[in-house]
C-alpha cells in the first residue's frame, strides 16, 4: 500500500478538480424587457443615448455577472475620492467614463490568498495564490454598431504556489474555488479563458455562443457564492457534481429566453473538453446538454429566487459497478486516482457507462433588506449588492454508477451591510455534505486490499468580508472539512482545518 499511497499523493498534487458582485446570474437576461425603475434616472452612470439598442443600457448587471465582478462606468461606479471610489484606479482621466459611453468596459481584479491547512489534509503549512482577471465587455449598442449585442472577453492567470502544493486540503474540490482558474494545472500563465457573444434576437431571446466560465455562467445564486468576495470552498460556490462533467470553461451554445417578467428558461450544447489553453482540443467529440429555469420572486418585497438544472452526457463515465479488469497490482493507484477523476486509466482495461446525468436545484431568499424598498428593483437590475441577509442552499442528485458524488446538499446564512457603520461588510456561515457513490466506495476498497476507504465528505466554512474601502476588501476564513475524500485515501487523514485570508482589489 505504501507504492498505492505515494503514487497516489503525487497524482492527487499533480492533479485537481476543478457574486459576482451582486449575482444575480442567467436571469439578469430578464431585465432587458422589463421598464425601467424611476429611481434609476438619477444615475450618474446610468443608460447613454444610442441609436442602436444597447444591452447594458436595459440590463446592466448582465456585466457584472460576467465579470463575476463590480464594472466601472455602470450604475453604482464611484469615481470620487479614494476611499469611497468602487475601483481603485478611479476614472483615468475621464477616459474610462468616455470608453463606457461608447461600449467599452474595462476591469482588472486580484485576488491575493494566504493558505494555513492547520492540520490533516495531504500536507500541512502556508501557501500563497495570486489570481488574476482581466475582462473587457464591448456593447454594440453603444458602440453604435447594431442592437442588441454584448462582447465578452475574460483572460485569467494564477500565480504563486504550484498547483501540487496548493490542493493541500485533501478534499474532492478546493477548499479555494479560484483554484480551478484558469484550471487547476494551468499556473505560472495568463490564459484567454473566455470570450463569447450574447445577441439579443428579440427582447424576450437571446443567442449566447462563444467560450464561457462554467464558474461564473451557470448555478448562480442571488447572493453569497463569490469566491472572490465570499465564501471560498467550492462545495458553497457551486455545485460539487459539475466539475464530473465540465472543465472550468467551456465551448458554448445557449438560447434562452424570457416568458415572463420573473422567469428565465435557457438550454444548449457545450463541449466537455475545453480547457483555458486550448481553443478546442477533440472539440465536441461528445456533448454535455444542458437545461435550466430561473424563477424570480419577493415575499413581502424580499427578492428569492429558484433554479432547476439538467444535465445530460455522452461523454462515457467509468462504471463504479465494474469499473476495470486489473492485470497487476501496480494498476491499482492509477485506477482508483480515475476513479476520483485525479488521472485517466491509461494502460488499464476498463468498463464505461455510454451516458449519465445529474440534476441539480439551488434557492436564495432574503430574510432582511436594509434598502429602501423603491431601490431595490434598481440595484438588482444594475447588479449592486443589496443589504440584508439571506439563507441559500443547493441539492444535488446523480446515478451511483458514473458519478462520484450521488446526493450532495449545502446550505449558509448570508450577510451583507446590515450595520450602517460598515455597509459594505459581508459574513456568512455555511455547511455542505457530500454523498459519495457507495459502488465506488466498494471499489476503492478492493483496490487497495482494504487498506484505504472512502466516507462522505463534510465540510464547514465561516468568513467575515472587511471593507477597507469599497475597492479593496480583507477576507479571513475558516473550514473545518469531515473526511476529506482525497486525504482519506492518500493519507489515512479524516479532517482538515484550513485558515485562508483573501484580500481582493477592484482596479
Amino acid at each position: 500500500m505504501n507504492s498505492i499511497v505515494k503514487k497516489l499523493v503525487i497524482t492527487a498534487m499533480l492533479l485537481g478538480t476543478p457574486a459576482l458582485f451582486a449575482q444575480e446570474g442567467l436571469e439578469s437576461l430578464r431585465h432587458v424587457a422589463q421598464p425601467k425603475d424611476a429611481s434609476e434616472a438619477a444615475e450618474p452612470f446610468g443608460a447613454v443615448p444610442t441609436n442602436k439598442i444597447s444591452l447594458l443600457n436595459l440590463a446592466p448587471v448582465l456585466a457584472p455577472y460576467l465579470n463575476n465582478g463590480p464594472v466601472f462606468g455602470l450604475p453604482g461606479t464611484d469615481a470620487g475620492a479614494f476611499a469611497r471610489r468602487t475601483q481603485l484606479t478611479g476614472d483615468w482621466g475621464g477616459l474610462r467614463t468616455s470608453l463606457a459611453k461608447k461600449g467599452l468596459f474595462i476591469d482588472l481584479y486580484t485576488t491575493s490568498v494566504y493558505q494555513e491547512v492547520a492540520s490533516g489534509g495531504t500536507a500541512e503549512g502556508s501557501r500563497f495564490v495570486q489570481n488574476v482577471q482581466l475582462s473587457a465587455n464591448y456593447d454594440t449598442g453603444r458602440a453604435g454598431l447594431w442592437s442588441g449585442g454584448l462582447f465578452h472577453f475574460t483572460m485569467q492567470g494564477r500565480f504563486g504556489d504550484s498547483a501540487a502544493n496548493t490542493f493541500t486540503a485533501g478534499t474532492l474540490q478546493p477548499q479555494y474555488a479560484g483554484l480551478v482558474e484558469p484550471g487547476p494545472l494551468l499556473g505560472h500563465n495568463g490564459y484567454p479563458s473566455e470570450y463569447f457573444l450574447t445577441q439579443a434576437l428579440n427582447k424576450k431571446t437571446f443567442l449566447i455562443v462563444g467560450k464561457i466560465s462554467t464558474v461564473f455562467f451557470p448555478d448562480q445564486t442571488l447572493f453569497g457564492s463569490n469566491y472572490k468576495y465570499n465564501f471560498a470552498n467550492f462545495n458553497l460556490v457551486k455545485n460539487p457534481m459539475t466539475t464530473h462533467y465540465y472543465g472550468a470553461d467551456a465551448l458554448a451554445g445557449l438560447l434562452a429566453v424570457s416568458p415572463a417578467p420573473n422567469l428565465v428558461i435557457a438550454a444548449g450544447v457545450l463541449d466537455p473538453n475545453s480547457t483555458a489553453d486550448t481553443a478546442g482540443k477533440k472539440m465536441f467529440d461528445h456533448v454535455n446538454v444542458y437545461a435550466t429555469a430561473i424563477y424570480t420572486e419577493a415575499i413581502k418585497g424580499k427578492p428569492g429566487q429558484i433554479s432547476p438544472a439538467f444535465n445530460w452526457s455522452n461523454n462515457p463515465k467509468i462504471d463504479n459497478q465494474s469499473p476495470f479488469n486489473i492485470s497487476s497490482p501496480a494498476q491499482a493507484p492509477v485506477a482508483i486516482a480515475s476513479l476520483l477523476d485525479l488521472g485517466s486509466p491509461t494502460g488499464i482495461d476498463t468498463h464505461f457507462k455510454p451516458t449519465s446525468y445529474f440534476a441539480i436545484v439551488n434557492g436564495s431568499q432574503y430574510l432582511m433588506v436594509k434598502d429602501p424598498a423603491a431601490s431595490v428593483p434598481g440595484k438588482m437590475r444594475s447588479g449592486q449588492p443589496l443589504r440584508g441577509i439571506g439563507v441559500y442552499g443547493r441539492l444535488g442528485y446523480a446515478p451511483r454508477e458514473t458519478n462520484i458524488l450521488t446526493r450532495v446538499a449545502s446550505g449558509a446564512l448570508y450577510g451583507h451591510g446590515l450595520a450602517d457603520s460598515r455597509p459594505n461588510d459581508s459574513y456568512g456561515v455555511g455547511y455542505y455534505y457530500n454523498n459519495v457513490s457507495s459502488p465506488l466506495k466498494k471499489d476503492i476498497s478492493q483496490l487497495s486490499a482494504g487498506t484505504a476507504g472512502v466516507k462522505d465528505e463534510k465540510g464547514v466554512e465561516a468568513f467575515y468580508g472587511i471593507a477597507l474601502t469599497p475597492a479593496i476588501r480583507l477576507i479571513p476564513s475558516y473550514q473545518h472539512i469531515w473526511n476529506p475524500i482525497v486525504a482519506e485515501v492518500t493519507k489515512h487523514e479524516d479532517h482538515s482545518d484550513v485558515f485562508l485570508v483573501r484580500l481582493t482589489m477592484a482596479f
